[in-house]
């Protein structure tokens, strides 16, 4: 089984639903920015102060203020519950000290955590000390524990990050079943493009993954109840193109001839030209797209090709 990019799958949904991310978990400052002006920095590098070493910032994003202004947004991802520092609220202080610095901008710092430990003690969303009663450093940050959060809480957002996000909330094992075929009836139904619905379904298919009993109680669920009809359609594509989970082994030929045939299926004989371009896609995600947009595509020129 290969391991999971957690860092590139984070960064990678995190700045196709950049606008999402801030409006679900730091609302006062997502009002205050105008996303029609955003610019990650995608090499931006810190230096760690007692290591010395030099390591590139998760996610960085310079935003424009309504009011004027600029200012940057730092995201840190952390996914290891087993290396989890006690000291990470000081690391947090030198990511934001460090980048402050550089650029003179002011920074909304925000860490989140993906791990599913239960913490016996929580991590402090702030780091402080104090020299003097009147000389001293008080830090905060945004600190976001996934794991920790009541998914039901976010059920009935009109936040399409949401529905992928609580797939690594809180829920128990015997609602895993449902809860899965729901965050992706939610995510089909979000009237999103197909390649970022692509991304949210891949989240959801990595960090829900299904035992072998689970899967056919999966199975028997979308089949027989009407309300997850798109979760069915979805899947029944999956398993035509033969790649269901393990779609990520690199397996791109077949499922590109899938893809084809599905297509063919749906809209009888393509044209010569469209073919050619559909054979030329070497890019996995886009084929996914391709995948689930022709689940609701009514001619070939939906496709966008």
């Amino acid at each position: 089984m290969m391991a999971i990019d957690h860092d590139h799958i984070f960064k990678q949904l995190v700045e196709a639903f950049f606008r999402e991310f801030l409006e679900l978990f730091c609302p006062v400052e997502a009002a205050q920015i105008d996303f029609r002006h955003i610019e990650f920095l995608r090499e931006e590098l810190f230096t760690e102060v007692r290591g010395g070493r030099r390591k590139r910032l998760d996610l960085v994003a310079k935003v424009r203020m309504k009011s004027g202004g600029e200012r940057f947004i730092l995201v840190h991802f952390e996914f290891e519950a087993s290396r989890k520092d006690q000291d990470f609220p000081r690391r947090m202080y030198e990511y934001f000290s460090q980048l402050f610095l550089r650029h003179g901008l002011p920074v909304v710092p925000i860490a989140v955590f993906s791990d599913e430990a239960e913490w016996a003690e929580p991590v402090p969303d702030f780091f402080e000390f104090k020299l003097s009663p009147r000389s001293g450093v008080r830090f905060d940050f945004h600190l976001i524990k996934l794991s920790q959060l009541d998914y039901g809480r976010f059920l009935k957002s009109n936040n399409p990050l949401a529905f992928a996000l609580m797939a690594k909330m809180k829920y128990t094992r015997r609602e895993r079943v449902r809860l899965k075929a729901d965050f992706l009836r939610l995510i089909l139904r979000a009237g999103i493009d197909s390649a970022r619905q692509s991304l949210l379904v891949d989240f959801v298919e990595t960090y829900m993954p299904l035992a072998t009993s689970e899967q056919s109680q999966f199975t028997q669920l979308i089949q027989v109840d009407e309300t997850y009809r798109e979760v069915k359609e979805m899947v029944t594509v999956y398993e035509k193109a033969g790649i269901k989970k393990g779609r990520q082994e690199g397996r791109e030929e077949g499922k590109l001839e899938a893809l084809l045939l599905l297509m063919e299926n749906r809209f009888s004989k393509l044209p010569v030209n469209i073919r050619r371009k559909v054979e030329r896609i070497r890019s996995s995600q886009r084929i996914n797209e391709l995948l689930l947009a022709v689940i609701n595509a009514k001619s070939l020129s939906e496709l966008d090709l």
